[in-house]
């Protein structure tokens, strides 16, 4: 059992391979492990400069479409990071069918969940569990 958090940064950076590298290396199999990606940013608040883009691109340069539109203002982007990541899990051997992805945006539903966009960077608190049954 693990946790990940994957903001844009630790996602290009592949965190998600390191840590189903580490699980591989403790004995799981890619195809067995089960993924749950939870509520985050969602494509429909996620409006970013080019780098963010670029930086999805390169972490899947031949499966990206679909992840970028233009957003609002000039130089903006709005980026489906749940679902590069589902992709990317993908690609490191998990079977699409064990990938969760939550649908809650966090800044739509910044009343149920804390945000650091709808704030504007000032800090919240948030848990998370992982419960084997």
């Amino acid at each position: 059992v693990g946790a990940v958090h994957c903001g844009w940064r630790s996602t290009v950076a592949d965190i998600m391979g390191n840590a189903v590298e580490k699980m591989v290396s403790l004995g799981a199999e890619p195809k067995e492990i089960r993924a749950a990606i939870g509520a985050s940013i969602g494509y429909c608040c996620f409006e970013v400069g080019p780098e963010v883009p670029e930086a999805v691109y390169a972490l899947l340069p031949h499966d990206h479409d679909g992840l970028v539109r233009a957003g609002e203002r000039d130089g903006k982007f709005y980026v489906d990071l749940r679902e590069a990541i589902a992709r990317r899990l993908t690609q490191l051997g998990l079977q699409r069918d064990k990938i969760l992805v939550s649908e809650e945006c966090t800044v739509c539903s910044h009343e149920k969940y804390w945000s650091h966009r709808y704030t504007k960077g000032e800090r919240g608190s948030q848990a998370a569990l992982i419960v084997i049954d």
